[in-house]
């Protein structure tokens, strides 16, 4: 979802930007493939590992996760319950009702007990809380042997250019440059295991190209709160199709040291 205004962890998301993102494929750039590709670089798990997917959104990656991995129910949790309710529709859907739990509740703030999970799943969402931030509220999560896997937007330009500087500088000001994250990384006590950054298709093909569509559908009738998110919302797309090339999602996959 924008990174300017993502209606997942945004204390009083309104109602223009639930319009913008219910029902869409994805909330975040990813792919199929780019979370079984996450998956398959994380290594061994035990052979029922216990899977929490935080900020899930509408859950396309859970879904993934849900097909691939075999074990308890894996738990989603996001904010919002009508995401929720389009993910428990989905994996009824997909004959994986089974295998999903859905939690409304504010993942920097979690009270399952210490250990509780082998896998830490996150796609989208840790820039909420920031790197370093969300390592150290999630560590203790972890089962021993854990892992967690998290994409975070990332510079991959020296010198990106001035507009998109100025559009990440006040939506995400702590976005750096791979190096830097893994300095933050090593320096909250954990160890890459592997990284890779997502293609560009997964910003477009399940992302920005139907959240498009869908602005193109909403502006006719359109009040004015929706047509400011709507417009917001181009002009972050806009801004990708100019200088997408100097930025990008990483996928890091890690274990506590």
């Amino acid at each position: 979802m924008t990174r300017a205004a993502s209606p997942r962890y945004t204390p009083g998301v309104s109602d223009a930007l639930l319009r913008i993102f219910r029902g869409l494929p994805r909330y975040a750039p990813g792919s199929d493939d780019a979370t079984r590709e996450a998956l398959r670089r994380l290594g061994p798990l035990p052979p029922r590992p216990r899977v929490i997917d935080l900020g899930c959104g509408g859950g396309a990656q859970t879904l993934t996760l849900a097909a691939a991995l075999d074990g308890p129910p894996i738990v989603a949790v996001d904010r919002h319950r009508p995401f929720l309710d389009e993910l428990d529709a989905a994996a009824s859907r997909a004959g994986l009702g089974h295998r999903i739990r859905t939690r409304c509740a504010d993942f920097a703030a979690l009270d399952d007990a210490p250990g509780s999970y082998d896998l830490v799943w996150s796609e989208g969402a840790i820039y909420h809380l920031g790197l370093a931030d969300g390592q150290r509220r999630w560590r203790p999560l972890l089962a021993p042997g854990g892992r967690l896997a998290a994409t975070e937007l990332t510079w991959t330009t020296d010198d990106p250019p001035a507009e998109a500087a100025a559009f990440w500088g006040a939506a995400h000001p702590a976005m750096a440059d791979e190096a830097d994250d893994r300095r933050v990384i090593a320096e909250a006590g954990w160890i890459v295991l592997d990284a890779f950054a997502l293609p560009a298709s997964a910003w477009w093909d399940g992302y920005y190209a139907p959240l498009d569509a869908r602005l193109a559908e909403l502006m006719p009738e359109a009040d004015a709160s929706l047509r400011a998110a709507v417009a917001e919302t181009r002009r972050e797309i806009d801004l990708w199709r100019r200088h997408g090339s100097s930025y990008g999602y990483v996928f890091y996959l890690l274990r506590p040291r």
